[in-house]
């Protein structure tokens, strides 16, 4: 060895160097075993400072998308558990010093901003993240977001520029307004109102003119983050009311939103597009995300009626110049249970024949009401958008011969938007049958009491359901259910007519059939939806069940047909609707007895018990 050699190695720092080794062994080994502590609730050995410093400096420089993605990782666990007071006293006061450090000392705000226009899509999305629960974090202690985070949403949302810096901007918006909306922090800021209002008029279609032309392949992701950036600024006006002029563009601007139906975006795009549409008409933007309750009418924002009044109008509007014919319904997708039917046929996707038909029943049934509000001389003729909905859904699959069927068919697998849809055809029916006769009802699919029998015989006449339903708040079945009683009050022979038109045939479900009504001979004699007096329903349907003897017949002849009539009215379709009608009666009665209703039914028994002195008459 000569004499520079040993120079060079007299000068050399090996506690430097000892150092930098135990450094990078610790990175290579370490960010794994520093998460398991997390997870156990503990700190590592090493210093707070030594920590900040070794997932600063992965994040910094870009050199191993793996470790630079494990830091980011490391750093959102630890803000999220911060605030789920997840550690100990210790391990709670050692993680905070290593945030402190990291977003004081180490800036790392900045780095976050700058990583989002990574084109590696995973850092670029792991940085999002990290971003979004720092800003939760702060929102929560100060209740004042970071201005630098601020500052780079607005500055990506004005550029409009469709990529990866602009999806993991819009997906750190949305979470941001989740997360603030899961903590019940209270209302959204406006500071990127503007820069969103931007942004959807630059990414969504504006014009109707020839909005085929426009190649919009390219910004399918960005359009998707999007669409779930507004269901979130819904579902915050919601339940904290209306704080920004962007929680109003899916109504006042839903032209935009209808159009992109039009567009050659992917399909899955559409599908989010018409799910936001029909969440934000049936006000239920945000419930699959656990947010809590949505506000109480009383407590709503002014404009919300007006803005729900708008997007009605919109709807109706697009309805009449064509738009089903040009909402695309592709086949069912295929998961475990395949996507057949049992005999070979092809399914259509349910999720978009649901969601066209109750973005437009809930439009008719919106602007109805503020005809009646108004008190205004016109009238909407919802006989013509039903057709307009049976004629759509006729092209995807195949109809019962009564249309009435088509609820019960279609909406069978989502109780929520079954009862909705039920509902909502209560509603037109009630609005329809002041302007006008209710016969016809059934050609149309909105025959009450059909709705009512089918429902029913869906569930199996099983009155346990339909007490599931009544102590849910999952639907609006009681408010449906309240309704359709008063109706039967004033309308027994309804029901009547219906369970007998049903019975002859016009309610089975015969897949590939015609649309028309068959009239049997029975049912001709008192068809389905015509008019009636009380005594000749009753009589025609207790000669159906009965054939009595002759005069000269002895007593006891006629003391066995009367017990046979009545056997024979219990198992008729009538029969099976009124005796599932007692027993949910005697089951909510014995449970409020006990105190174990949810709330007080008087109202619903009494109800109930009306319907009981109706069957007492048959019997």
């Amino acid at each position: 060895m000569n004499i520079s050699e040993t120079e060079s190695i007299k000068n050399f720092d090996w506690k430097f160097a000892i150092k930098l080794y135990v450094i990078m062994e610790v990175s290579e080994l370490d960010f794994h075993s520093v998460f398991g502590l997390l997870h156990a609730g503990s700190a590592p050995g090493l210093s707070s400072e030594d920590l900040a410093s070794r997932i600063s400096s992965c994040v910094q420089t870009v050199t191993n998308t793996d470790d630079t993605c494990l830091s980011l990782s490391l750093i959102e666990s630890v803000i999220s558990r911060l605030a789920a007071h997840s550690f100990t006293a210790d391990a709670a006061v050692y993680y905070q010093d290593v945030i402190r450090r990291l977003f004081t000392e180490r800036n790392l705000m900045a780095k976050l901003v700058s990583l989002l226009s990574c084109q590696d899509k995973l850092v670029s999305h792991f940085s999002a993240k990290c971003m979004s629960v720092y800003v939760i974090k702060e929102l929560g202690i100060a209740g004042l977001s970071s201005c630098m985070w601020t500052d780079a949403c607005a500055a990506v949302l004005e550029r409009s520029v469709s990529g990866c810096e602009l999806d993991s901007c819009l997906w750190s918006v949305t979470a941001v307004i989740k997360g603030v909306l899961k903590a019940d922090m209270g209302q959204n800021k406006r500071a990127l109102d503007s820069s969103i209002t931007h942004l959807y008029r630059n990414l969504l279609p504006l014009s109707t003119k020839d909005p085929h032309s426009t190649d919009m392949k390219c910004v399918c992701k960005s359009m998707s983050e999007f669409i779930e950036l507004l269901e979130a600024l819904n579902a915050a006006r919601l339940r904290h009311g209306l704080s920004s002029s962007a929680q109003r563009l899916s109504f006042t601007l839903c032209s935009s939103l209808l159009h992109v139906i039009r567009t050659d975006v992917e399909y899955v795009v559409k599908k989010r597009v018409l799910l936001l549409l029909k969440k934000s008409v049936l006000r239920r933007a945000g419930d699959d995300w656990a947010l809590g309750d949505v506000r109480s009418a009383s407590g709503e924002d002014l404009s919300l009626t007006e803005d729900l009044l708008s997007m009605a109008d919109t709807v109706l509007q697009e309805v009449n110049a064509g738009w089903l014919k040009e909402v695309p319904v592709k086949a069912q997708a295929s998961f475990f249970g395949g996507n057949c039917d049992v005999d070979g046929t092809m399914k259509k996707d349910d999720v978009i024949l649901r969601a066209v038909s109750l973005i437009l029943l809930k439009s008719l049934e919106i602007k109805m009401k503020s005809l009646g509000q108004q008190g205004s001389a016109g009238e909407i003729e919802a006989q013509q958008y039903l057709t307009e909905l049976m004629l759509f859904l006729q092209r995807h699959v195949s109809l019962d011969s009564h249309r009435c069927c088509w609820v019960s068919a279609l909406f069978a697998e989502q109780d929520d938007d079954m009862m909705e849809a039920t509902n909502t055809l209560m509603a037109l029916y009630l609005y329809q049958k002041r302007s006008c006769s209710d016969s016809g009802v059934c050609v149309w699919g909105f025959n009450p009491h059909c709705l009512f029998i089918l429902l029913l015989r869906s569930l199996s006449f099983d009155h346990s359901v339909l007490l599931d339903f009544l102590i849910s708040s999952e639907t609006c079945f009681l408010e449906y259910f309240v309704r359709y009683l008063k109706l039967l009050w004033q309308d027994w022979t309804g029901l009547c007519r219906s369970s007998q038109h049903i019975e002859d045939g016009g309610g089975d479900a015969k897949r590939g059939s015609d649309l028309s009504i068959p009239a049997s001979s029975a049912a001709a004699a008192v068809p389905c939806g015509e008019s009636a007096t009380g005594n000749q329903v009753e009589t025609a349907l207790v000669s159906r069940l009965v054939d009595y003897g002759s005069s000269d017949e002895s007593e006891e002849a006629d003391a066995v047909d009367c017990g046979a009539s009545v056997m024979l009215v219990e198992e008729s379709l009538l029969g099976k609707v009124l005796a599932c009608l007692m027993d949910l009666r005697t089951a909510v009665s014995r449970l409020y007895n006990r105190g174990l209703f949810p709330y007080n039914p008087s109202s619903l028994l009494k109800l109930l018990n009306g319907v009981e002195s109706q069957r007492n008459r048959l019997r």
